[in-house]
């Protein structure tokens, strides 16, 4: 069952209240190490679920580490679990993916899970299965916003703690309403703004930063380069990938630029993260066209991510063949064929 981009419906209560038997519970997965959208999404989900006399629980892969996402995490009040740690008794669990989809790049998918339902705001670029319900809004700038749609529609009270990091999450995904933006997006933010924990949500905003942030962000700062108004730097060695965002973020702030990127190493990828304040840039379009079929990229008009896996090619040869493609496909002056160390070299220099 597909519900189409912007249709008003309460489609997704429906259909979980006949695929889903009560009492049952339901996996609700977001994409490896989430984010404050894809976390209050999910947490929505529960409350649908919980709503219709089901239950829910989220599931998801890798850490939560950025210290804003871990006090979000906080104010939780649904069960919550890592997928590796999860031993359920059943083969076939329903699940649903919530900023992802089963079949992206960025989840890791569990064998005892089935897919139920997916709700999301990433453009699809595939057939979709059938006998699982997919709404795709991809004019909406959050899934949180999407959520907070159904929740209206199937009469569901939301509570301030739910409100709180879903008003944090259209934030955080829109930069406070500035990029990738719609009506809904305002509506939602504005309607969740009221109901909201104030205190709580100022927790999140203002979490204490862990000292090795600031290394990294050091780190950061020195590898920093510019070039026309393309601004970028480079990690050497991540342990979680959401510094990775925050660093693109950081850089396209900077006066005079209007494209930003950051790459790390993480495990045996190389990350990167791209960002753009230009209208109509199609970062997740460009770093498709750069990433190819090597590894997995995505994203809207100003924001995209994706990695390439170390086997094709050694770390540091990687990187600047990734770095000088996306400069040259931005700035259109770089030659076809440059020479990596010599073009490195001069771009440093610079």
């Amino acid at each position: 069952m597909n519900a189409d981009e912007g249709q008003v419906t309460d489609q997704l209560a429906d259909w979980l209240s006949a695929k889903v038997p009560p009492g049952e519970e339901v996996f609700v997965l977001t994409h490896d190490y989430p984010d404050p959208d894809a976390l209050a999404s999910a947490c929505a989900v529960v409350a649908l679920l919980e709503g219709l006399g089901r239950a829910g629980r989220i599931v998801f892969t890798g850490m939560v580490a950025r210290a804003e996402n871990r006090e979000l995490l906080r104010q939780v009040r649904y069960r919550w679990s890592l997928a590796g740690r999860l031993r359920p008794r059943r083969d076939a669990v329903p699940a649903v993916f919530v900023d992802t989809a089963p079949w992206s790049g960025n989840v890791s998918v569990p064998d005892f899970c089935r897919p139920l339902a997916v709700i999301d705001h990433h453009p699809v670029r595939r057939k979709l299965p059938a006998g699982v319900y997919v709404e795709v809004r991809t004019g909406a700038g959050a899934t949180a916003t999407i959520m907070y749609d159904h929740l209206v529609r199937s009469g569901i009270t939301i509570a301030p703690w739910l409100a709180t990091i879903m008003v944090y999450a259209v934030a955080s995904e829109t930069m406070d309403i500035l990029r990738d933006v719609s009506p809904d997006d305002i509506s939602a933010y504005s309607a969740l703004l009221a109901q909201c924990n104030f205190r709580a949500l100022g927790r999140i905003r203002h979490a204490s930063l862990p000292r090795d942030y600031y290394r990294m962000l050091r780190e950061a700062l020195d590898n920093t380069w510019t070039y026309g108004h393309t601004a970028w730097s480079h990690l050497a060695r991540v342990r979680h990938p959401e510094i990775v965002a925050e660093i693109a973020d950081l850089l396209l702030r900077m006066e005079r630029v209007t494209w930003s990127f950051c790459t790390a190493i993480h495990g045996q990828r190389l990350l990167i993260s791209l960002r753009s304040s230009r209208k109509g840039a199609r970062c997740g379009r460009l770093l498709r066209l750069v990433v190819g079929s090597h590894g997995s990229a995505g994203g809207h008009h100003h924001t995209a991510a994706g990695y390439l896996p170390a086997e094709h090619g050694g770390m540091d040869t990687l990187r600047w063949r990734l770095t000088l493609e996306i400069v040259r496909r931005i700035e259109k002056r770089l030659p076809e064929e440059a020479d990596i160390e010599k073009v490195a070299q001069r771009l440093e220099e610079a």
